[in-house]
């Protein structure tokens, strides 16, 4: 077909992505979740149909599936920065997607991390323990 370009763009693999917290890489990280959300409400005015949407506060959530190794890590961490735990401090967070053919090096910042809180447990036979640790953020720059 004339005047069509065809190509293949690798998608991310997990291999493709390094995240860091604070600066540090971590390497005992099974996954990674953010989103950004906006407040959004139809405004109604005469009749039932809404006459716009009117669009309100946006926040910046997610979660870190850690190695309780990593854990210990930022816990250890945030103490020597004063605080008792993790959830004690702020942090960025950035995640970046390594180059491939047809796509680019991409990078995305999680602004003012603060971890909401963490639960460690176990289960018969297993042989890792890993934790999910919810945050809320300042900004997410993607």
């Amino acid at each position: 077909m004339a005047g069509i370009t065809f190509f293949d763009s690798k998608e991310c693999e997990w291999a493709d992505m390094s995240f860091f917290i604070g600066g540090a890489p971590v390497a005992k990280i099974q996954s990674v979740r953010y989103k950004r959300t906006k407040e959004k409400k139809a405004l109604h005015g005469a009749g039932n149909k809404a006459i716009s949407i009117q669009s309100g506060n946006e926040t910046i959530e997610g979660s870190v599936g850690l190695l309780k190794g990593a854990l210990d890590d930022l816990n250890a961490a945030a103490q020597a920065a004063g605080g008792e735990s993790v959830l004690d401090v702020s942090v960025d967070a950035v995640i970046t997607y390594k180059p491939a053919p047809g796509r680019p090096l991409k990078t995305d910042t999680i602004v003012g991390l603060e971890f909401t809180e963490y639960e460690k447990s176990w289960e018969q036979g297993a042989d890792h323990m890993m934790i999910n640790t919810p945050f809320v953020a300042l900004d997410l720059n993607d």
